[in-house]
């Protein structure tokens, strides 16, 4: 059983002389155990900092005031230390790469074991079962800064699942994952269950998957929850929902196919192009290359969707595009510049690039500077400057924020400003790697919105996504990747015939079928080999 009274919570505050930020009001609620808790609002809502109360993150490592009461199976979260809730509770943040912290992904799962005492010989059976579980099966290995974001989260979930919590605690924990990525997520929340009872605790922008497993729905606007129920809830109040940003899934996604393009016909005007590209990563990658071998034009003008599973090489491809790495074999030609013979800040000019994780490329002191920074480097005139950057505060809600550190803000602010910052500088090219994730319906509308018309006016827009709906709604073309090549390229095929695919209903969500895997018969005999260590 959980049960929150009367929680309320406050930042320190952001600015030496500021007022503290209230981020949790008055919050009041009981869950009970073993049930499933989706936890929705827009972005701002105060989803991060309720999942931070009840790990215990709040009050206890975090700078701000608390009041109220936090219990989570019997334990009040202000009387005992992290480590100690540790022991019952998981907890996954909802940026993976910043609670990893190990050389290798098998030692970020054997920690919390280590921790705990586990013998050695559990342990490595222990590390194969939860890799297995997550797809990440042959990653050993791997540093997990070598990873792609969407495998981070994998191996994030694996390392607070390993230690078999009574409460799993997830903080968008399917953002940067692919549509098949996100249904294994929730297949093995769902294998796991079977087995034993785990209370899950589930923060979500996506709500088609709450919707299908919740048992329960907490929806949140300003730090408060303002409803609390069932999932008929996101049916019964979806006005409500949409109007504060909060996406209510409309059905199946649509599928993202490609009209046939013949091969030996280029465009006209190729704005970015691959000729026999190939990048193998060096210390840390795996011996297969990320990139093999792939050649490509894209006709200025185009909104492409990159397209893909996590790990097949979207975001390696997407950083040949401004120089920031370097092809081990073959050409890169951008904007009609041979990438190679420029350095990166030449090709800033050319190419902007929003990072999967908005950490990577913020450093100014304030908002109103992180924007500003771009067009000033550009050349431009003060009014100009002045005016982008009005333009795109406004755009993201950040006039609030325009004197505080960027890197103070929530995540979901964060991303945002990372965005600002790159459009505000208005090149020729957009390279957008998962734009949207950690904001709202509302603020990514907005977003793509505008990147939409800068589109319609001749900017070339390259954008990863595992957003189905964004993808079909707002791109022209799609660029397939698997495991570093080209599975298709095209305009998007946009007919009726196209959504009657039977991969369309494959995409829906659906529980585990069948018997428990043989993985989990594993996770049992694992947990009762270690308990006769443990005699």
């Amino acid at each position: 059983m959980i049960t929150v009274r009367d929680l309320g919570w406050k930042y320190a505050p952001l600015t030496d002389g500021g007022k503290p930020v209230e981020s949790l009001k008055r919050v009041s609620f009981d869950i009970r155990s073993g049930s499933f808790v989706g936890i929705i609002g827009p972005t701002g809502a105060g989803k991060s900092t309720l999942c931070m109360a009840l790990a215990g993150i709040i009050p206890n490592l975090a700078d701000g005031t608390m009041s109220g009461v936090v219990e989570v199976n019997g334990m009040n979260t202000s009387r005992h230390s992290v480590s100690a809730l540790s022991e019952r509770v998981g907890y996954v943040q909802q940026d993976p790469e910043a609670q990893l912290f190990c050389s290798s992904v098998e030692d970020e799962i054997a920690f919390p074991l280590e921790n705990r005492g586990v013998a050695p010989n559990i342990i490595d059976k222990q590390i194969d079962i939860m890799l297995d579980l997550v797809g990440m099966a042959g990653y050993r290995k791997r540093v997990p800064t070598s990873l792609s974001g969407g495998q981070m989260q994998r191996v994030a979930i694996a390392a607070a699942l390993a230690a078999e919590p009574d409460v799993l605690i997830l903080d968008e924990p399917t953002a940067a994952l692919d549509p098949e990525g996100k249904q294994e997520v929730f297949d093995v929340l769902d294998r796991i269950r079977q087995t034993r009872s785990m209370t899950v605790i589930m923060a979500e922008q996506d709500t088609e998957h709450i919707d299908y497993w919740a048992d329960q729905v907490l929806f949140m606007v300003n730090g408060e929850v303002v409803r609390n129920g069932d999932a008929s809830l996101l049916t019964r109040e979806r006005r409500l929902l949409e109007s504060s940003g909060v996406r209510v899934s409309g059905g199946p996604s649509p599928v993202i196919k490609a009209l046939p393009v013949r091969n030996d016909v280029k465009p006209k005007h190729a704005i970015i192009s691959l000729d026999h590209v190939t990048h193998r990563y060096g210390q840390g990658g795996n011996a297969s290359p990320a990139l093999d071998d792939v050649s490509l034009d894209i006709e200025q003008g185009a909104f492409v969707g990159l397209i893909g599973r996590n790990g097949s090489g979207k975001t390696t491809l997407a950083k040949h595009l401004n120089g920031l790495i370097q092809p081990t074999q073959g050409i890169v030609n951008v904007d009609w510049l041979d990438v190679s013979k420029h350095s990166v800040g030449e090709m800033a000019a050319h190419v902007g690039l929003v990072f999967q994780n908005p950490d990577h490329q913020i450093f100014c002191s304030s908002t109103k500077e992180e924007i500003a920074f771009g067009p000033t480097a550009l050349g431009l005139d003060a009014a100009t400057v002045f005016k982008r950057v009005d333009e795109m505060m406004t755009l993201f809600d950040l006039h609030r924020y325009e004197d505080v550190s960027p890197a103070t803000l929530g995540y979901g602010e964060r991303r945002a400003v990372a965005l600002s910052s790159v459009i505000a500088m208005r090149t020729p090219i957009l390279v957008l790697d998962e734009p949207t994730a950690g904001l709202d319906h509302r603020l990514a509308s907005r977003f793509l919105g505008t990147v939409g018309k800068l589109n319609r006016h001749g900017v070339t827009v390259i954008m990863i996504s595992h957003d189905m709906r964004a993808v079909y709604r707002y791109c022209t073309h799609v660029l397939e990747l698997e495991d570093g090549h080209i599975v298709q390229y095209g305009p998007i095929d946009k007919s009726q015939e196209a959504q009657q695919s039977p991969a369309r209903q494959a995409r829906q969500p659906h529980k585990s079928r069948g018997p428990v895997s043989a993985t989990h018969v594993l996770l049992k005999i694992a947990k009762d080999e270690c308990d006769k260590e443990e005699r």
